[in-house]
């Protein structure tokens, strides 16, 4: 919905079609974000294991949501995490390491 709105505003501003305007814009990439998070075994929230999940859109079309991997070491998860930004950025997607990085 916010991205309609953005482009009614752009073509109002711009004074073009929404389709002059998908050509000025292009059309929405492949994006993958990357998650580092804290997955808890128990209602406590005291036991946890580190997720890397990952998130892929093409376009506005959500493609792939799930848990690639868990790890009880968080660099170890920070790493497969970086790896995996470099495996879908040489696949061509705009990718995002999102989470608890630490950083």
């Amino acid at each position: 919905m916010a991205e309609n709105f953005f482009r009614e505003l752009m073509t109002d501003a711009l004074a073009k079609s929404p389709e002059e305007l998908s050509k000025v814009l292009g059309e929405p990439s492949k994006i993958c974000d990357i998650f580092v998070q804290r997955i808890y075994k128990d209602e406590s929230l005291q036991k946890f294991v580190w997720g890397v999940s990952v998130v892929i859109f093409e376009g506005d079309e959500l493609v792939e949501s799930s848990t690639y991997a868990t790890f009880h070491r968080w660099n170890l998860a920070k790493k497969y995490a970086k790896a995996l930004v470099d495996f879908f950025k040489q696949k061509g997607y705009e990718t995002y390491l999102k989470g608890e990085l630490g950083e």
